[in-house]
């Protein structure tokens, strides 16, 4: 939808002053005005769909498809990105899920959002909440922030996280605490602390491999990068219902990193 409004509004613009001003020599700047009103049209419609979002469950699959529309735009047309899904089969609709993945961009939630199947939501720092319009969106998906400065706050936010992944969300964890290193695309470092709300909700756990997503900002926006994310068999929660969260930590970080040696060449 975004994609095709972008597009709509680019076109529109563009033949639109052409008509009025017919002169060959002024197409480009045309062309590249109404790229920039479309961009800020998409802008606006962002924000004039923030209200429904707020009222709208955190499982309403009408965010689900807005959240994926952006996606695909920023992706597939700002960012010049296109994503090979590995073990697609393995992205289920109704179960208790919660996601993992390795974490070397900013852009690695918008990778995850174009892949996922249900509604989703995230665990950012309290910092992504500063940025106008990003804090709303990330409030209304569901996404439950750290608060570094105090674990009441966390604490609090967790038992909101734990109700909503209960009731069908998918929060997707980058359990590395952040991005680490831009060096080495494997994870090389795990907070044992990022299981708790899969196993305090009874979730089973969905590993995710993220590959190429380092040459983005090497290559956009004027060449395309190939990302691709590979969705690994999911863990049951029976099977590790009687584990210790850094037992799972383990567990994760081994099957994340195998699958980028297996599929990274």
């Amino acid at each position: 939808m975004m994609t095709f409004l972008y597009f709509l509004v680019t076109i529109g613009f563009t033949v639109g002053m052409y008509l009025k001003f017919p002169n060959v020599y002024l197409i480009l700047p045309f062309l590249i005005g109404g790229l920039i009103v479309a961009f800020l049209f998409i802008i606006l419609l962002i924000i004039l769909m923030l209200p429904i979002m707020k009222y709208t469950s955190y499982t309403n699959k009408f965010k689900l498809y807005v959240t994926k529309s952006v996606s695909y735009l920023v992706n597939k047309v700002f960012l010049g990105i296109d994503i090979e899904i590995i073990g697609k089969e393995n992205l289920t609709k109704d179960n208790i899920l919660t996601a993992y993945a390795n974490h070397k961009s900013y852009i690695d939630p918008l990778i995850i959002m174009a892949v996922a199947h249900r509604p989703i939501a995230f665990t950012p720092k309290t910092g992504v909440y500063k940025i106008p319009v990003i804090n709303k969106w990330m409030k209304y998906l569901g996404s439950m922030p750290i608060d570094r400065s105090s674990n009441r706050n966390t604490a609090q936010n967790m038992v909101n996280a734990i109700k909503n992944v209960k009731n069908g969300l998918m929060l997707t964890i980058f359990p590395e605490g952040g991005i680490k290193t831009r060096d080495d695309e494997k994870m090389v470092d795990m907070r044992a602390g990022a299981y708790k709300i899969a196993m305090k909700a009874g979730a089973d756990l969905l590993p995710i491999t993220i590959i190429g997503v380092t040459n983005v900002k090497k290559r956009a926006p004027f060449r395309r990068t190939k990302v691709k994310v590979v969705v690994h068999k999911q863990v049951r929660y029976d099977d590790i219902k009687d584990m210790q969260t850094n037992e799972v930590a383990d567990m994760m970080f081994k099957i994340i990193n195998d699958g980028y040696e297996k599929y990274s060449h």
